[in-house]
C-alpha cells in the first residue's frame, strides 16, 4: 500500500494515476475473510460455494458455445463480460478444487464432475494460453506436493517423449490451418502450433510491450512514473509496431509494477508473496493430519502459483474480478477457529 501511494505521488502525473489506488480496497477482502469466517463450518462452505458457483458459469459456457458456436474469434465469457476475466477465474477455481480433491478425505466425489467441467471449459470455450500455462503450472505443484517422487518420474518421461519424438508431434499439428468449418480440435491445435513455433503474433506483440516497459522502467526505476503512466509517457519511446500506443499494458504483472510503481513496488509486492508461501509453509508443517486443513492451504496454493504463471503473460492483477476472486482464496487458509488456534500456538 504505502508502495503504491508513494508511486501516485511521485507520479509523471498525479491527478491521473492517484484514480488506480482505489483498487487498493480489493485487499479488504483478504482480511474480511480472515476475521469473519471464524467457524470451519463457514470455511468449508464458502470454499463449496466458490467451486459450485464456477461449475454453474461453465455450463452457462457451454450454452453460449451451443448457441453461438466457438473459435478464436467467438470466445465462451461465462458469466464475465471478457473472455481472459473468465478464463483467469475459472483457471484459479480449478486448481484449488484440485486441491480439495487431491488431499481433503473422505474423498468428494462430487468434485471429480465439477473439474472436469471447469477445465474442460478452460482449455476448449476460452483458448486461453496463458490461463492454460497458469492452470498447469498449478496442477503441477499439486502433484509434486501430493506424490512428488511419481511426479518427478512423470515429468522426466514426458520430456524424454518430446525430445525423442517431438519433430513427429510437431507435424501433427504445424500443418492445421483455421478456416469456418475447422472443429475446436483443430482451433486448440493451432493455438499451439502458433505458440511453440514461435511465429506467434500475440506473443511477439507481448515482446515489443515487455521491451518498451523496459525502457520506461530505465527513466523511473525506484518508485516508477505512476498507475496508467504508459497511456501519457509512451510517445516519447520508440514504438516502431504501435503496440505500446495501441494497448498501453505491459501484459505482465512483473513488468507492469517495474513501470507503475519501481524498484520499491516490486520488491514489496515480490516481498509479499514470499510471506504467504512461508506462512502456508509453516502452517502445512503444524497441522500434518488434518487434511481438511492441508486441502485448503495446498489449493490456495496452487491457486496463488497458477495466478503468478498466468501473469507471466497478462497483467491478471489489474483485472478486479480476478484479484478479489484471489485474495479470497488466499485467505481461505487463514481462516476458521482451528487454523486460528494452531496460529497463535505456533506464535507461542
Amino acid at each position: 500500500t504505502v508502495a503504491c501511494v508513494v508511486a501516485v505521488f511521485d507520479a509523471f502525473d498525479v491527478s491521473y494515476s492517484y484514480e488506480s489506488l482505489k483498487k487498493l480496497l480489493e485487499i479488504l477482502i483478504f482480511f474480511w475473510v480472515v476475521n469473519c469466517v471464524r467457524e470451519n463450518r463457514l470455511q468449508n462452505s464458502l470454499s463449496i460455494l466458490l467451486i459450485v458457483a464456477a461449475t454453474i458459469s461453465c455450463l452457462y459456457a457451454y450454452y453460449q458455445g451451443w448457441r453461438d458456436g466457438i473459435n478464436i474469434m467467438n470466445r465462451a465469457e461465462g458469466t464475465m463480460s471478457v473472455y481472459m476475466t473468465f478464463a483467469g477465474l475459472i483457471m484459479m477455481t480449478g486448481v484449488f478444487a484440485l486441491g480439495r480433491v487431491l488431499f481433503r478425505r473422505p474423498i468428494e466425489l462430487w468434485l471429480w464432475p465439477a473439474i472436469g467441467v471447469i477445465s474442460s471449459c478452460l482449455v476448449f470455450l476460452t483458448f486461453t494460453r496463458q490461463a492454460w500455462f497458469g492452470f498447469l503450472i498449478g496442477f503441477i505443484f499439486l502433484m509434486l506436493a501430493w506424490k512428488k517422487k511419481w511426479t518427478l518420474i512423470l515429468i522426466g518421461m514426458i520430456l524424454a517423449i518430446l525430445l525423442v519424438y517431438g519433430s513427429q508431434i510437431r507435424l501433427k499439428v504445424i500443418d492445421t490451418t483455421i478456416s469456418d468449418g475447422v472443429s475446436t480440435i483443430d482451433h486448440i491445435k493451432w493455438r499451439i502450433n502458433r505458440m511453440v513455433s514461435g511465429q506467434d503474433e500475440t506473443f511477439l506483440t507481448r515482446v515489443t510491450l515487455w521491451k518498451g516497459g523496459w525502457e520506461i522502467f530505465k527513466d523511473h526505476p525506484l518508485t516508477g512514473c505512476g498507475f496508467q503512466c504508459v497511456d501519457l509517457i509512451h510517445s516519447q519511446y520508440p514504438d516502431p509496431t504501435g503496440n505500446i500506443a495501441r494497448l498501453r499494458g505491459m501484459h505482465n504483472n512483473f513488468i507492469q509494477l517495474a513501470v507503475d510503481t519501481g524498484i520499491f513496488g516490486l520488491s514489496a509486492w515480490l516481498g509479499v508473496w514470499v510471506c504467504f508461501f512461508g506462512l502456508l509453509y509453516r502452517r502445512v508443517k503444524v497441522i500434518k493430519s488434518d487434511q481438511s486443513a492441508k486441502s485448503l492451504i495446498c489449493g490456495s496454493a496452487a491457486a496463488a502459483v497458477a495466478f503468478l504463471a498466468g501473469g507471466c503473460f497478462e497483467s491478471n492483477l489489474y483485472d478486479s474480478e480476478v484479484a478479489m476472486v484471489l485474495y479470497f482464496i488466499m485467505a481461505l487458509p487463514f481462516a476458521g477457529f482451528k487454523i486460528a488456534a494452531l496460529t497463535q500456538e505456533d506464535e507461542i
